[in-house]
């Protein structure tokens, strides 16, 4: 009985050191999961726009920098940094897929195809899939649709936080361009820019938090467009009555 106990006594020694070792390992890397979190004051569909069929295509990452995973750091008291990479979706499928899904949720008729745009209307046929084309085509001559594409480039996308003593600095920027077109004529007839600068000063460091800063100021840009009726009713409104 007493050899039985001194086993497990030494396993229970063993296990606690290798957790004591994990704790202090150094850490190099920190992932999080971008997402679009729907607001309460996100708007729905606009009226008149039931014969709007909208096609949102994959945006293009025009940021300054190499390594287009890369979307923060965490930066401590002796100027070290460790870099911030998404979990799951990569920076411009987390943006594509928010637009979609905001859309969807406010009701709006939406492609199931992400086709690949490079934003010049001399191409919007061109880089389609022949099946999207082809569902253009019908929607014209037999539904009388209007279809739009949306697409755009991501400018700035980044949470970076600062460990400053027992003061945490989130600071978070995600700044979009958006590309509205009328597939059906080729024509691009509207273009804007959104930028959200959301921060946060805690006492806690967490990946949880980096997470939520950056999916804060990823929602706000989408919703300041897509989810804000007026907005929308300004963009679409013109096309709705084509």
């Amino acid at each position: 009985m007493k050899r039985y106990f001194s086993l497990i006594t030494r396993a229970g020694i063993a296990a606690l050191i290798l957790i004591f070792l994990f704790s202090c390992a150094p850490v190099n890397l920190y992932t999080i999961n971008m997402s679009y979190t729907p607001s309460e004051t996100a708007a729905a569909r606009v009226d008149g726009t039931e014969n709007v069929q909208l096609t949102v295509t994959r945006f293009i990452d025009s940021r300054s920098i190499k390594d287009k995973m890369l979307i923060g750091r965490v930066v401590s008291p002796d100027g070290g940094t460790i870099p911030v990479l998404p979990k799951y979706l990569k920076p411009v499928d987390a943006v594509t897929a928010g637009i979609r899904e905001c859309l969807s949720a406010a009701g709006y008729s939406l492609s199931p195809e992400i086709p690949v745009w490079n934003l010049r209307s001399d191409s919007i046929f061109k880089k389609m899939p022949p099946k999207l084309r082809k569902d253009f085509k019908k929607a014209l001559v037999e539904y009388q649709r209007a279809m739009v594409l949306i697409g755009g480039t991501i400018d700035k996308l980044e949470i970076v936080c600062h460990k400053d003593g027992i003061k945490k600095k989130y600071r978070a920027n995600v700044k979009l361009t958006i590309v509205f077109a009328d597939a059906l004529n080729a024509r691009i007839f509207h273009k804007m820019e959104i930028e959200t600068r959301p921060s946060l000063v805690h006492v806690r460091f967490s990946e949880k938090i980096l997470e939520e800063q950056i999916n804060k100021a990823l929602s706000d840009s989408i919703e300041q467009v897509f989810g804000n009726r007026e907005t929308m009713q300004k963009i679409l409104g013109e096309t709705a009555r084509e």
